[in-house]
């Protein structure tokens, strides 16, 4: 009879540390899964936020404008670059080369370009590729209103340094790809593709330099590029943070 129960406790005993054993491994593989399978891109977003001058001073900045030089490589030129941003949709981008002026207009739906005495309304591409310029300047303060949903695609290397590529997507269905810095979370890269029948072309930017202007983290040097071959480079000598900007400059003379 005491052999009987001394075999009882040992199974009961047995029973227990099978069941401990099983909770133990649930606890450390469930976390690991998760973080595996299912990343936190909120926590992403907000050190991209942190990195740039952390969400109380990003979330102040309605407008943002810019100057400084551009160098075409394509046209074989150089001038002034001027461009001024609201954060509701619009953009102004006025070059002024040595040869030549360049004007792109975005107000919400509508998109222009041309020079600066004559503007034509444009669609298909041409407007997209302005959607894709005003939606990568957004950036991060598009990330405070989750303007874009994001989600990881893949690791990769750029410029020597480690990369993690997010697709984002705006609330009209546009796409474009972004690079952070693994080690500083720093915005490196922005791409996007424009199809049109056929054919498609993809634009892509590559920001460095970083400064901090008003506790605010901006790039002042970018490199452009169309379907991989470089066009041109700008080197941004002064960003202004919400400067007073009418909406006078997104209606182009005889449109509302």
């Amino acid at each position: 009879m005491k052999n009987i129960t001394i075999k009882k406790q040992l199974r009961m005993r047995s029973a227990r540390t099978a069941v401990e054993y099983f909770f133990i491994l649930i606890s450390i593989i469930v976390p690991f899964a998760s973080c595996t399978h299912e990343p936190n891109y909120g926590t992403v977003t907000e050190k991209i936020i942190e990195a740039y001058g952390g969400r109380e001073r990003l979330a102040k900045v309605m407008s943002i404008a810019a100057e400084g030089l551009i160098t075409a490589l394509v046209r074989g030129d150089e001038g002034v670059y001027r461009r001024a941003l609201k954060r509701d949709g619009k953009l102004f981008v006025d070059i002024i080369y040595k040869r030549s002026t360049e004007r792109r207009i975005l107000n919400g739906p509508k998109g222009y370009r041309g020079t600066k005495d004559q503007l034509e309304e444009v669609s298909g591409p041409r407007y997209l590729a302005m959607v894709y310029q005003y939606n990568e300047l957004n950036l991060p303060y598009g990330f405070l209103d989750k303007s874009y949903t994001v989600s990881e695609i893949r690791k990769d290397r750029l410029n020597g340094e480690d990369v993690r590529v997010f697709r984002c997507t705006d609330r009209a269905n546009n796409v474009m790809e972004v690079s952070v810095s693994v080690e500083n979370y720093r915005i490196v890269k922005s791409s996007g593709t424009f199809v049109m029948g056929t054919q498609s072309t993809s634009l892509s930017s590559e920001y460095s330099d970083f400064r901090s202007v008003n506790g605010i983290l901006f790039p002042f040097r970018i490199d452009n590029y169309a379907d991989g071959y470089k066009i041109s480079v700008i080197i941004i000598t002064r960003y202004m943070v919400n400067p007073p900007i009418n909406d006078s400059l997104f209606a182009p003379r005889g449109t509302k």
